[in-house]
């Protein structure tokens, strides 16, 4: 008996060991490769979910295909919806038969009419944004709650041609630069009605990769890091604004400072940073985010709805970003919600499933690196991992609230790195970090899962970097995250 004693006391005292509510990253994620017909170029512009659940996948060489999504990743039987549509980058799907697309030179709809599951009726929608021929146009879409939609289109890049013929107005003081605008509205945010009128909305974009209207109705868009662009922006879109990048302005009528205005805005920099419009939060480049795509907001249900993802093009990586209002003023702050773990790269799409419990990320990065092209889920297996929840201003530093009970360590001033830098956009092709400084930090107040922060040196106009050592949640639970920026644009009363 005795030996069964003793085996069974060693058995109780391992358990007695092992945290018995520790919550791993594999307990609440699982990231899965979808696999897409074979021969077929994999290199995805756009996705959606029908009304009935099919999923809708814009192939960027021209091909749309859909299937009903199944367990087995690589069991879903796929069909061929339509064809021939010249790199598709933005989609919303109707209805089960009937899709729109945005492409290089308009927004077209789709319809299977007879029912046999391909499109047989192409009808133009919305147009009037012009054609260089340059790749880098491309556009992205999302619905505006009305029936139309808000549509940013990209500008071109010097590394490609513009074409002898183009379609609509040429502008030569718009051609100049890295990124140029020779022909509208390239670099804008457009708007189309119900009815496929197109206003242009927003100017200075570089190349917002995406563009989402959130449930409470505010629009959003990133952009890429290059001329004028320091770092990775998110940008709370509104009408009339300037986000930049000069040389969409060729194509504005108020704008009468300059027929150049990429020469004007390089000799009066001071100028130009009163007349931008800042972005709610700057995505340093490195840590977190090189290249956005498509904002897409957290669902109902979820543990972090109401925040933003926005997945990286040029990494094996998604954003969290935790945006608020302060008195007129977006900002906010951003970490990772996953790095790794299996993702490839190339992420510039995004969509949930109705149910929540499923995220889809379109891939392609057109060879710029690899994994970089293709389909992928991640699957919302029910816990929260011990992560930020969220980081929050105060009118002296920053309460940084987690998911899961915090240790003891974290509210000891001691373990927190509290640093900050500013951002300079100009031509140059993106900018390091300026004017760093580092900052004394002392704790206000606590709780079970947050820390209030007194930060010296608080200001605006300045990135806060926030960082503490990866200490396990008193249930065992490893920290998934111990890195967040805040962009302080404004300090409350």
């Amino acid at each position: 008996m005795k030996p069964t004693l003793f085996i069974k006391a060693g058995v109780l005292g391992l358990l007695a060991a092992q945290p018995l509510h520790a919550v791993k990253f594999a307990d609440c994620y699982k990231v899965e490769t979808i696999d897409l017909p074979s021969g077929v170029p994999p290199e995805v512009g756009a996705i959606d979910f029908a009304e009935d659940g099919t999923l809708f996948v814009v192939l960027r060489r021209g091909d749309v295909l859909t299937a009903k999504p199944t367990k087995d990743p690589k069991a879903f039987a796929w069909k061929l919806f339509a064809t021939g549509f010249d790199n598709g980058c933005g989609l919303d799907v109707i209805s089960p038969t009937k899709i729109r697309v945005t492409q290089m030179a308009e927004m077209t709809e789709a319809e299977d009419t007879d029912g046999d599951g391909e499109a047989d009726k192409f009808t133009p929608f919305a147009r009037g944004w012009g054609l260089s021929g340059n790749y880098h146009e491309t556009n992205a879409l999302t619905r505006d709650g009305k029936g139309g939609y808000f549509i940013a289109v990209g500008t071109a890049s010097f590394s490609g041609p513009t074409f002898e013929h183009t379609l609509g107005t040429y502008s030569d003081a718009g051609r100049r630069g890295r990124n140029y605008s020779a022909v509208k509205w390239k670099g804008w945010v457009l708007h189309s009605d119900a009815k496929g009128n197109i206003t242009p909305w927003a100017s200075g974009f570089r190349m917002a990769n995406g563009i989402y209207q959130d449930s409470g109705g505010e629009l959003w868009a990133g952009d890429n890091q290059g001329d004028w662009k320091a770092t990775t922006p998110l940008y709370h879109v509104e009408k009339g604004r300037f986000y930049g990048h000069p040389n969409s302005l060729v194509w504005d009528p108020e704008f009468t400072k300059s027929t150049d205005p990429l020469a004007y805005y390089r000799e009066n920099l001071d100028e130009y940073n009163k007349d931008r419009t800042w972005a709610a939060v700057e995505i340093p480049h490195m840590e977190m985010n090189r290249s956005a795509g498509e904002p897409m907001e957290f669902p109902k249900g979820n543990h972090f709805a109401g925040q933003l993802l926005l997945p990286d093009n040029n990494g094996e990586r998604v954003t969290r970003v935790m945006v608020e209002k302060v008195g007129d003023t977006w900002q906010g702050a951003c970490t990772h919600f996953i790095d790794g773990r299996g993702l490839h790269s190339g992420n510039h799409r995004a969509r949930f499933t109705a149910d929540g419990k499923q995220l889809y990320l379109g891939q392609t990065v057109r060879g710029w690196g690899a994994p970089a092209e293709g389909l992928q889920r991640v699957n919302f297996l029910g816990p929260v991992p011990f992560d930020i929840d969220r980081v929050k201003i105060t009118k002296d530093g920053f309460t940084v609230s987690f998911t899961k009970e915090i240790p003891s360590q974290y509210k000891d001033a001691k373990v927190w790195e509290l640093s900050s830098f500013t951002y300079q956009s100009k031509w140059t092709y993106g900018s390091d970090p300026e004017d760093k400084k580092s900052h004394n930090v002392s704790v206000v107040s606590s709780d079970a899962k947050s820390v209030t922060l007194k930060v010296d040196g608080l200001a605006e106009r300045r990135v806060f970097r926030i960082g503490f050592p990866k200490v396990d949640s008193p249930d065992g639970s490893p920290l998934q995250n111990n890195l967040a920026f805040y962009t302080v644009n404004k300090i409350p009363d």
